[in-house]
């Protein structure tokens, strides 16, 4: 046994972790942390650095195929897809609404899956399910095709978000995960970014072996989810107490040392870590959602989440809209989230950094809130251009403030199976939000969308209004636990609040 695992085991299920280092050895006696950190900080970076180059790509690889599958139907938009299905813009946004209902239904029952399984099975699993749906998307030809296809499609990407959340929550300290969760939701934003150059050069396949464009577009970037998805099951790892891959059980990514430090570095920054692997139970569901104060969080979520929708959903089509043709169209979406690619994670780098949390939050949502009323307010001039920048600007900060949101909302939670579900909760309502945005844009309101428009900044001013509220909530919450005493708290209550 080494030297390491003599001074104490930091994780409760030491016969776990003994199996992942040698099948062969005998398990750790103590089940301690250690009471002082007994590893450099050159040691920690370089196990740090370690999982940057392993965990993230892995996640972010999965999270930008998801959001692919999961827009590439609005570049399709704009090709002959209407017409082939036989559909008309209303019934598109039903079929979008299922898509976002079939997520939501099965959130929490994904999560709970998760937590038995692992993440290398369940991960692996749901890549699989949506590549090989979006692939056969490519087969409908009516509108109950095109519905079936879409709720399937929600039903096999409810769960990959949450799951990615709470393995990153796993790996990494406190202090470690806003940042990793917008490098995590760089996946998206590098989708959405991509989306309209991959549909510009795939739709110019018109035709090839009698097959339409968007049915080019279903395929090939289905096909790369099915890529990814082997990718993932090959080398993802289970967790700290099981870092190796399901296939390449004999290749160590870490050295023991390391294994040891992997454990004992997040446990030392949160003991409560030391019952991940405890089952969810009825009394942690009604700890969440007891706790008011989660729900200003899930407020701004959906808020937020519908006011962008119709930018995501109809990007290329309202570009398409002010004059533009159909592939520059596609083209030009991409400048908005090209802008969030940097911005996103930047803003997470900048919360990471400096501890900020609450008023970063709160500044990102009210500079969005501030182009989507200048945007609507433009919406009925002929100054194509104009709406055009305010149109990009709006959507390169609709999704800064949410990985933040999620990050703040987590490290509020005492243990780790609240955070388990509170990650499940909150993607259940950015998938809420879906389902609200895609109906906000409808074919009577066409092609100002005077209604719809108004609609989403109400719902912008909703988002930053919680997100105030949120905020002042802690702060009073954190008074009063100074006040009353930290020993006093219940168990919904954090030793500290971040604010």
């Amino acid at each position: 046994m080494s030297a390491e695992l003599e001074r104490g085991q930091p994780y409760a299920n030491a016969g776990e972790y003994s199996n992942a280092s040698d099948e062969k050895s005998p398990a750790p006696s103590s089940h301690l942390v250690p009471l002082e950190k007994d590893w450099t900080d050159a040691e920690e970076r370089r196990v740090r650095r370690k999982l940057d180059c392993l965990i993230m790509p892995l996640v972010i690889a999965g999270f930008f195929v998801l959001q692919l599958e999961r827009g590439n139907a609005a570049n399709a938009a704009t090709d002959t897809l209407f017409k082939d299905v036989h559909i008309t813009q209303d019934q598109f946004n039903t079929g979008q609404a299922l898509l976002y209902l079939g997520i939501v239904m099965l959130e929490i029952p994904s999560q709970l899956i998760l937590h038995r399984i692992g993440p290398q099975w369940w991960i692996s699993f749901q890549v699989l399910s949506f590549g090989t749906v979006a692939t056969l998307q490519n087969f409908q030809h009516n509108y109950a095709g095109f519905l079936t296809t879409r709720i399937l499609l929600g039903c096999t990407e409810t769960g990959f978000i949450p799951a990615a959340l709470t393995m990153i929550s796993t790996w990494y300290k406190r202090d470690e995960t806003p940042f990793r969760n917008s490098l995590l939701f760089l996946g998206r934003e590098v989708a959405n970014a991509m989306a309209g150059i991959f549909a510009y050069g795939i739709l110019r396949l018109a035709g090839r072996h009698g097959l339409a464009g968007w049915r080019w577009l279903f395929i090939i970037e289905g096909l790369l989810a099915i890529l990814v998805a082997v990718v993932i099951f090959l080398f993802l790892p289970n967790s700290p107490l099981k870092p190796n891959s399901l296939v390449l059980r004999r290749f160590n990514y870490f050295n023991e040392r390391e294994r040891y430090i992997l454990v004992a570095r997040v446990e030392h920054d949160d003991a409560e870590k030391r019952r991940a692997r405890e089952p969810i139970t009825r009394s942690d569901i009604v700890s969440v959602f007891s706790n008011p104060r989660i729900y200003p969080h899930l407020v701004i979520t959906i808020a937020l989440n519908a006011s962008t929708t119709p930018l995501t959903t109809y990007g290329a089509l309202l570009i398409k809209g002010l004059g533009f043709a159909k592939l520059k169209a596609n083209a030009m979406s991409s400048v908005g989230p090209w802008i969030s690619v940097f911005l996103t994670p930047f803003a997470g780098w900048l919360s990471s950094r400096t501890g900020i949390r609450g008023p970063l939050v709160i500044f990102i949502i009210a500079v969005y809130w501030t182009f989507w009323i200048a945007f609507q307010q433009e919406s009925t001039s002929t100054r194509k251009w104009l709406k055009y920048g305010l149109l990009f600007s709006t959507q390169s900060l609709g999704s800064a403030w949410h990985p933040l949101n999620g990050s703040w909302l987590a490290l509020n939670m005492v243990t780790p199976q609240q955070r388990n579900i509170v990650f499940a909760s909150f993607i259940m309502c950015a998938n809420l939000g879906g389902l609200v945005g895609s109906q906000i844009m409808r074919a009577s309101d066409a092609p100002v969308y005077h209604r719809g428009f108004l609609v989403a900044v109400s719902l912008a001013s909703l988002g930053l209004a919680g997100a105030i509220v949120q905020h002042i909530w802690y702060r009073f919450a954190q008074r009063k636990l100074d006040r009353d005493g930290v020993e006093n708290r219940d168990a919904k209550t954090p030793a500290k609040f971040t604010l």
